[in-house]
């Protein structure tokens, strides 16, 4: 069948209610809930506005945050709690100058924390990394770094650790595709240096990471090889950050072929690296963190449903203690399935 474009969030709450996001044929934030037996219910729209890009958080007492750009250059954050939505104008920015991508939220220490791309229509290949704080209903905005690109910007991927924030993102640095990190202290507000993460000449895309419970921070990527993607994979310790490029050295996970969009989950204590190719899904795994991989392999049930990306994120107990992920391959509604780990079938949010 066919990998479908663009991506929706699945969203489940303690009592086990799913929430799946997405835009709608109107470009609008809409979305479905399920009971707590997983039984999709009814739909509701959050904002009726074109929406270019959103991201969806919850937090520890089930709130649902979201961020969202807008057509018309409107900045929302939005808020779901008892029940009803909240939605604040951040910002209205002039879309004949300015553009934002990828914007972020994350929910850190009690805490809103917010990250997008703001970019220049007049400066070609260039953009700034931002993050806004709330402060008493007040936000602050500090600019983190400034990142250059090619033709494809890189999204940066944002990680909480204890009392910090750390950012994984991609830049141009005299005309080659580098790997970056940085870490931001929530308390003083500091950023520290940027530490690159790579040092091979190669174009990156598509950068996306995962931090588990160790604090290690297990990184992949495509790298263009001969016109073919190649998945490439590292790790790194993130409480020992005064390391060298030139010491790390990633692992091909794959064949020179079309392997686009790689991601990473932790289940059931086995580590996967799942990516598309050739519109299937192809993966492999770990069973040691990363030091040893697998032969990469097709999941069949790629061949036989449509599937798209999905961002997952819990807070139902069994999910917090058998996966950690951020991206997934899955299904399409209303018969959601987790597809490329665990299995070829049973990794599913129960629904129907």
């Amino acid at each position: 069948m066919a990998f479908m474009p663009g991506y929706e969030f699945i969203i489940k709450n303690k009592l086990g209610i799913i929430f799946d996001f997405y835009l709608n044929e109107q470009k609008h934030i809409e979305y479905i809930v399920s009971d707590n037996k997983g039984k999709w219910k009814e739909k509701y729209v959050v904002i009726t506005e074109l929406t270019e890009n959103f991201y969806v958080e919850i937090d520890d007492n089930d709130n649902i945050h979201i961020i969202s750009f807008h057509s018309n250059g409107n900045l929302y954050y939005s808020q779901y709690n008892n029940k009803q939505w909240q939605n604040h104008l951040i910002s209205q920015y002039p879309v004949s100058e300015q553009v934002i991508l990828y914007p972020t939220i994350k929910y850190v220490n009690n805490q809103i924390h917010i990250f997008y791309y703001l970019l220049y229509t007049k400066e070609k290949n260039k953009a700034y990394l931002l993050h806004l704080s709330f402060d008493n209903k007040n936000y602050k905005t500090n600019h983190i770094t400034t990142v250059y690109s090619h033709s494809y910007l890189n999204p940066f991927k944002i990680f909480s650790k204890d009392d910090e924030i750390l950012i994984l993102y991609g830049s141009v640095v005299n005309g080659v595709d580098q790997i970056f990190i940085t870490k931001l202290n929530i308390s003083t507000g500091k950023l520290d240096n940027s530490i690159i993460l790579s040092h091979s000449k190669d174009k990156k895309i598509y950068i996306d990471g995962l931090l588990d419970n160790n604090n290690t921070l297990h990184i992949i990527w495509s790298k263009y090889d001969e016109e073919h993607l190649v998945v490439q994979y590292l790790n790194i310790d993130t409480n020992k950050l005064d390391i060298k490029s030139e010491d790390l050295n990633p692992i091909s996970l794959s064949n020179q072929s079309s392997c686009s969009f790689p991601a990473l989950v932790y289940y059931k204590e086995i580590l996967w690296a799942i990516w598309t190719e050739v519109g299937k899904i192809v993966s492999c795994y770990s069973i040691d963190m990363g030091k040893n991989w697998s032969e990469s392999f097709i999941h069949e049930d790629s061949r036989k449903l449509n599937f798209k990306r999905y961002r997952y994120i819990s807070n139902s107990s069994n999910d917090l203690e058998s996966i950690l992920c951020d991206v997934v391959f899955g299904s399409l509604y209303p018969n959601i399935k987790f597809l490329g780990f665990g299995g070829e079938t049973d990794d599913d949010i129960p629904t129907s």
